[in-house]
This record gives C-alpha cells, structure tokens and sequence, in this order.
C-alpha cells in the first residue's frame, strides 16, 4: 500500500507539469485573437486597464472549458512518454506492477478534471458570457468606447456617421448632426438640438434619443424633398464594429444561461409548444465537454506508452490527432442533431460511446503487453470464443 501511494504521488506528479505548461500554452493561444482588439480599445479609444482586464477575465471560463481536456490528454501522453522512454515503465514491469495500477493516479485526476470542467460548462461560463456583455455594454456607454467626440464626426457605427457640437456625457449632448445612408434608397440627415445614449444589455442595442430636431430626407431617385420635424425621435445604432464578438437575440442568449436555467426553459417551452432542440443541444454538449476529461485521461496514459523511444514529441502529435478526431465527430454529430436528423442525446452520446469503447479497448490492449492481471485472461478468453466460432462443423 504505501509503495502504491509514492508510485500515484510520482506519476501524478510527472502528469501536472505538462498538464500546467499546456493549460498555460493553450489560453495564451486563444487570447492572442482577441488581444488586437483589446489593444484598440486601450490605446485608440481610451478604455481603462482595469475594464479591459474584466474583459479577459469573463473571456478565461469558456477557453479553460477547451484548454482544461485538452491539457489533460497531453499530460498525460507527455508523462507516460517519457515513462516509457527512460525504460521506468519497463521497470514497473519487472516489479509487477500494472498498467492499471499505473494509470489510477491519472484516472483520479481525470475524475476531478470532470468536476471542476462540469461546474464551468454548466454554471460558471454562462454567468460570465452574460457579465462580459454587460461590461461590455458599459463600456460602449462611456465616450471612450462609444466612439464620439466632441467636434469630430465619428462613423463607430455602421453606415452612420454622427457629430456631436457639445458633449458633456452620453446622457447630455447639444448641437447633433446625423447622416444614415444604411438604406441605399432614401438616406436621411438628422439633425437634433439635444441627445442622449440608451443603451440595453439585455438584447445588445444602443438607441440615441433625440430631442427637438428634424429630419431631411431626400430619395436617390426622386426631386422630391421631405422635412419632418419632431420633439423626440429614437435612432438604433449597428454597434457591430463596436464589439469585441457578435451577440444576438433578445434577453440572454442559451450561452449566458446556467443549465438550471436551460431546464426550465425546456419545460416552459413544452408547456406551450416553443422548440426546445437549440437548449436541449446546449446541455448536451456541455455534459460532453466535461466527459471529454474522462475519455482523455483513459486513453492518453496507454498511447503514451510504446517500444520505440520516440520521446515526447511524437506523444504531443498523437494527441493532436485524437483531438482533431474527437471534436470532428461531435461538430458532426451536433450538426445532425442541429438539423433534425438525430436527437440530441443520441447525437451526443453515440459517439461518446463509441470513443470510450475504443479507449478501454486499447488499455486492455496494452496492459496485456505489461500486466498480469485480467488483462491476459480476457484476451485468452477471446480467443478461445473465435476459435470455438470460426470451427468447422463435422458432417
């Protein structure tokens, strides 16, 4: 028992350096696509450091809920790899020690990789997508981020362009000069003595209320000339560019709701007749991301073991195929699920199935290169069953 207990502590602990250096690698990696426009926003528009660095850090829970499986199986090849190639799984052997017995410090962790991924994906991640929209509209609130200066005709948004004469706040504006040429056929030209900005997390829109203005509208292909003049008028601003990713839809998107949440759209859903396919596809797939760690950790410690003395680079390319086939045959899958052909469940857990059936396959495949446990007798008694069959039958 206590030469177990080192034997877990030693492999665990060769598992959580590459584990670590990988997490690390991997979140540097998918920050550096959003780190050209956080630069923008510090630099060219004025935004402070610390809402920029609340931007990252509601960002970080759904990369950790990639990185987190991901890490896993290349520690786990890393550690096992070098095991192998130092011979110090050969002296496991000669110890009679099994693979099984080697592989429970990883699988333990693995299990714990699970919990903690399954809080993130069903509970974590939601809440923050939901906080970085509403930062996010906070900050598109302020001058800074909105874009508009005083005395500079700004074109933030798309296919308008705005001038502001005085500019106190966003809640308080004078001299407002707007031209909108969004539609090709009549655009128009505001003009407003005073202004104010709205804006509204929850469906992603920023409105400019108008006070005592009027506006100019004269068609391309018309001399016709229309003035209307008003006391208060609303304008919807395209704040596409002005966003660091597309959102869409009213109120919180399946993304920014908690799995509790889900359910109970699921079942208010049914109790009127609404879909319930997009959410019920959304809890699917976080339980698939979460299971990620156990498949991972199960099939990355008997790959990493091999004869040659490859070294570690080759364990990080096998790792890089299994993910490239793992995540391929779930986007297929949701996307049958997506278009009606299979329910989401089957989509989802169909081939999960699949893929931990080829896992524990290949650990008793291997362990009964290195073990003399069950491993042996279960590869005795499948032959035996294959000889039985494939006898010719006597006449």
């Amino acid at each position: 028992m206590f030469r177990a207990r080192i034997l877990d502590r030693y492999i665990l602990r060769e598992t959580l350096a590459p584990f670590f250096l990988s997490i690390a690698v991997l979140t540097l990696a998918l920050f550096l696509q959003k780190v050209f426009r956080l630069i923008e926003f510090v630099l060219s528009k004025g935004s402070s450091l610390a809402a920029t660095g609340k931007l990252l850090l509601y960002i970080l829970p759904s990369f950790l809920m990639l990185t987190l499986p991901i890490s896993l199986l290349v520690a786990a090849l890393t550690a096992f790899s070098r095991l192998s190639s130092d011979s110090e799984v050969t002296a496991m052997k000669s110890s009679r020690i099994s693979l099984y017995t080697m592989v429970t410090p990883v699988l333990q962790f693995s299990f714990v990789l699970f919990l903690v991924t399954g809080a993130i994906a069903h509970f974590l991640a939601p809440h923050a997508n939901f906080a970085f929209k509403v930062q996010l509209f906070n900050l598109i609130k302020s001058k800074a981020m909105v874009g508009l200066e005083q005395g500079v005709f700004s074109s933030t948004f798309d296919g308008t362009v705005v001038y502001v004469d005085r500019m106190n706040s966003p809640d308080e504006m004078q001299g407002i000069f707007i031209s909108d040429e969004r539609s090709q056929q009549e655009p128009y030209a505001i003009t407003a003595s005073r202004g104010r900005l709205i804006t509204n997390p929850e469906n992603l829109s920023v409105t400019l209320v108008l006070e005592r203005g009027a506006v100019h509208v004269q068609p391309r292909k018309d001399d016709s000339y229309s003035f209307i003049s008003f006391d208060e008028a609303r304008l919807y601003l395209d704040i596409n560019r002005a966003s660091l990713r597309s959102q869409g839809g009213e109120g919180r998107d399946l993304e920014e709701m908690d799995s509790l949440e889900l359910m109970r759209s699921i079942r208010a859903a049914r109790a009127t007749g609404g879909p319930v396919r997009p959410a019920e596809i959304e809890i699917q797939k976080r339980m698939s991301v979460s299971y990620a760690c156990l498949i991972f950790g199960l099939v990355g410690a008997p790959l990493g073991i091999r004869k040659a003395r490859t070294g570690r680079s080759a364990g990080i390319a096998i790792a890089i195929g299994i993910i490239l086939l793992y995540y391929v045959v779930l986007g297929s899958a949701e996307n049958l699920a997506r278009n009606g052909t299979l329910s989401p469940m089957v989509a989802t857990w169909v081939p999960n199935g699949l893929i931990t059936a080829a896992a524990v396959a290949l650990t008793i495949m291997k362990a009964q290169e290195i073990s003399f446990g069950i491993g042996p007798r279960i590869g005795a008694l499948l032959q035996r069953a294959i000889s039985r069959f494939r006898r010719p039958k006597s006449a």
